[in-house]
């Protein structure tokens, strides 16, 4: 057979998949059982580790309590100096201990006092056999080793574990505090040798491997086996997916591929067979489909382009330069910047500001209660209203451009629409502000040299939702260094994967990072990238808007 004829073989998915199903079951497989196999030997290592150290430290206890039980009435009361016992008597512990430490399997059995200059000393202590014959085991009131573990239990009162590897070999040992009767307080230690621990674990970590590589070859066996049946129909359903649509979904010249597919479902009742039936039934509607599918799309796209113009134009009524606010000498004091960003094409979301003379400017943030186009009208409409009473009748009465602007929305608003808005108006000489609420979020207000305060006053009412409302007018005073923050609910709402909030606090801890002096430019960019970067991996649920308004020092101040 030659390599073209070999090559003719083949399937069309199988010319162009590399590692196809079956090795990715297989390999799927194989990997989570070396995983499986892994964790259950450390665990199983893990568990009898501690469950032997659990009993090592057992017996470490009893063995501190029991020194207690075999000195002589009295005797840790009175061995506080060199000179403080009878070697005879030291001896005869010696020896009691050390014959206690053979029978139970302790390498050393002791205790310490702590004398007036911190150091300790040692007031009894076992030997090894070895230690007996040569003499070489630990003399009283000989200083020992100042172990971290021994200060520790002292310090604290609590009985201390260590493990140390030394000239004796491995050793697990403890350090227990007591107080005699007397209020003589001193510390019983002992060791014990723990080589054989790990050799037992080894033992067990080995056996938990070859366990995991019996159950591999299972695994193996089973998953190639599944595999090679899984992929073989699946391949099947490849081969025709691609026949149809190289022949523009019209019927496949494989007579044996499609009768393979047809034959499917009535060789079995598995997710395959679901699947091939589904396959079938589709193949039957999609051609259909394709002819309204593709006025669909060509009507989408449409729309979407008109969106797109459309949102172009409305945020084209926003002010997008921020350089002339504080350009003149007498408007040098004023820094401005402001940042929407819509969830859609277009949006509800509005902020502008504009001078109504020389000494004061306007400047506002709203958040209209819809989203898209619809909220795109109302928040045109209401920002041209707004824009027009501001400079043409009520000119430094934020309340009343509310009310007004109010009672025009109304007749207009038959999808029952709503808008909150926040207007205030600042001398840019002074920085002293007037501003009215329309049930918006209050703004935040960062002091010189303080952290940022959510706003204290009473709200209003949004607008658009009934007539004869009046808006109350509030005062405030922005003195050299000052910044006030306006932003729609957009941003405390924002929410992330997790389907947590955003919220208040948050921003206002964000805001409190910002360093002191920053431009308003930088607060802008602060928020917008704290919510984006918070909500990275959720949909936008609702627009984007923040503004920041600082106030300046003069110009030459110190």
């Amino acid at each position: 057979m030659s390599a073209s004829e070999s090559s003719k073989r083949l399937t069309p998915t199988q010319r162009r998949i590399r590692f196809g199903l079956r090795f990715k079951i297989i390999l799927g497989l194989t990997i989570f059982n070396i995983l499986g196999t892994a964790i259950f030997a450390m665990n199983h290592y893990r568990v009898e580790k501690q469950a032997i150290i659990g009993g090592v430290e057992q017996k470490l206890a009893a063995a501190a309590r029991a020194l207690s039980d075999m000195v002589p009435p009295g005797y840790m009361d009175r061995v506080k100096n060199p000179d403080s016992f009878d070697k005879t008597e030291f001896d005869r512990l010696i020896g009691q201990l050390s014959r206690y430490c053979n029978d139970v399997g302790l390498i050393y059995l002791y205790s310490y006092h702590k004398v007036d200059d911190g150091s300790f000393r040692t007031t009894t202590t076992s030997a090894t056999p070895e230690q007996l014959v040569d003499g070489s085991y630990s003399k009283y009131w000989e200083e020992p080793e100042a172990y971290p573990e021994l200060i520790k239990a002292w310090e604290t009162g609590q009985p201390q574990y260590g493990e140390s590897v030394d000239q004796w070999g491995h050793v697990y040992f403890l350090f227990a505090p007591y107080t005699t009767a007397n209020g003589t307080r001193y510390v019983a230690g002992a060791d014990i040798a723990i080589s054989y621990l790990y050799t037992r674990l080894d033992a067990s970590l080995k056996e938990s491997i070859l366990i995991g590589f019996c159950s591999f070859f299972v695994v193996f066996l089973f998953s190639f086996y599944a595999g090679s049946r899984v992929s073989l129909k699946i391949t099947q359903l490849a081969d025709y997916t691609l026949e149809l649509a190289a022949s523009d979904f019209q019927p496949v010249e494989d007579v044996d591929l499609r009768r393979k597919i047809d034959a499917m479902p009535a060789q079995s009742r598995d997710e395959i067979a679901q699947l091939a039936s589904s396959f079938i039934a589709m193949e039957q509607r999609l051609n259909n489909y394709l002819n309204e599918l593709t006025e669909t799309t060509a009507t989408k796209e449409r729309l979407r382009n008109e969106l797109k113009i459309a949102g172009d134009i409305q945020l084209s009524m926003l002010p997008r330069s921020f350089d002339d606010i504080g350009r003149s000498e007498e408007r040098s004091r004023i820094d401005l910047s402001a940042a929407v960003k819509p969830t859609k094409e277009a949006g509800g979301d509005l902020y502008d500001f504009f001078y109504l003379d020389d000494d004061h400017l306007c400047f506002m943030v709203g958040d209209v209660s819809d989203k898209g186009m619809p909220a795109a009208l109302f928040m045109t409409v209401t920002i041209t209203l707004l824009r027009a009473k501001a400079m043409v009748d009520h000119a430094g009465a934020p309340n009343e451009i509310l009310r007004q602007t109010n009672e025009l929305l109304i007749p207009q608003n038959a999808m029952c629409q709503f808008v909150t808005m926040f207007i205030g108006i600042i001398n840019v000489r002074t920085g002293a502000v007037v501003f009215s609420d329309g049930g918006h979020n209050h703004p935040f207000i960062r002091r010189a040299g303080s952290a940022p305060q959510m706003l204290e006053f009473s709200g209003g009412v949004a607008l658009g939702i009934m007539p004869g409302i009046s808006y109350d007018t509030h005062q405030l005073q922005l003195n050299p260094g000052d910044t006030l923050f306006l932003y729609t609910d957009g941003v405390t709402d924002a929410i992330a994967a997790d389907e947590s909030f955003y919220g208040d606090d948050r921003l206002q801890r964000e805001l409190a990072a910002i360093p002191e002096g920053a431009a308003a430019s930088v607060w802008v960019e602060t928020a917008m990238e704290s919510v984006h970067t918070f909500a990275r991996g959720h949909a936008q649920a609702d627009d984007i808007t923040v503004l920041a308004l600082r106030f300046l020092p003069e110009q030459g101040a110190g």
